[in-house]
């Protein structure tokens, strides 16, 4: 019986995960689903857990795998690859954990150049009105809410605002003039903007 040099993997074998991240950054699709068979649970586990919502989870899932995608030649065989997918959830997770602070902190400045809560009455309007800027910023069309979150939430110029979204600046000023005029409706006036307009 011939005996089989050491390290030589078994004929027929399936390939380690090692291997199929190897044949993902070589362009194999393939690949790529049987590695999404094999981890897309612990991955949604954990995902599910962190954001207390199976429908993010499952959209963080998918995201965590295309990324894999783009960055499987990165992988360096220190840690396993359950690990380093799962690290690739994690730093999705806190990069969509900063974008909401941002968010919510822009919502906090609308809401501060409306009227600060000067009592917990008005705590407590504030906080209905957040909550009806968010709802008008999720009915918002696509072109002007990624208008205004990619320049009052990400900080990008008009100039860049443009270049991401392929259309011209001065359909960046435009886009953004009337997200701000659909936020401002649902924003209550107060008699102190009357009194401003009337000056």
């Amino acid at each position: 019986m011939t005996s089989r040099p050491a390290g030589q993997a078994v004929s027929g074998a399936p390939p380690s995960d090692a291997e199929l991240l190897s044949e993902v950054a070589a362009g194999k699709l393939s690949a790529l689903g049987r590695l999404y068979d094999r981890h897309h649970q612990p991955v949604y586990r954990f995902c599910a857990r962190m954001t207390g919502s199976d429908a993010d989870a499952d959209d963080i899932t998918h995201q965590t795998f295309l990324t894999v995608a783009r960055i499987a030649g990165t992988y360096d065989g220190r840690a396993s690859v359950r690990a380093w997918v799962l690290g690739v959830a994690a730093r999705y997770l806190a990069d969509q954990r900063r974008a909401s602070a941002r968010l919510r902190r822009f919502l906090g400045r609308l809401l501060a150049e409306q009227e600060p809560a000067r009592d917990l009455r008005a705590a407590a309007e504030a906080r209905l009105e957040l909550g009806a800027v968010a709802r008008a910023l999720d009915e918002m069309p696509f072109e002007k809410r990624a208008a205004l979150l990619l320049f009052e939430v990400e900080g990008l110029s008009g100039e860049e605002i443009g270049g991401a979204l392929g259309v011209p600046v001065g359909t960046v000023w435009t886009r953004l003039h009337a997200a701000r005029k659909e936020l401002s409706r649902v924003l209550p006036r107060h008699e102190d903007d009357d009194e401003e307009v009337t000056r």
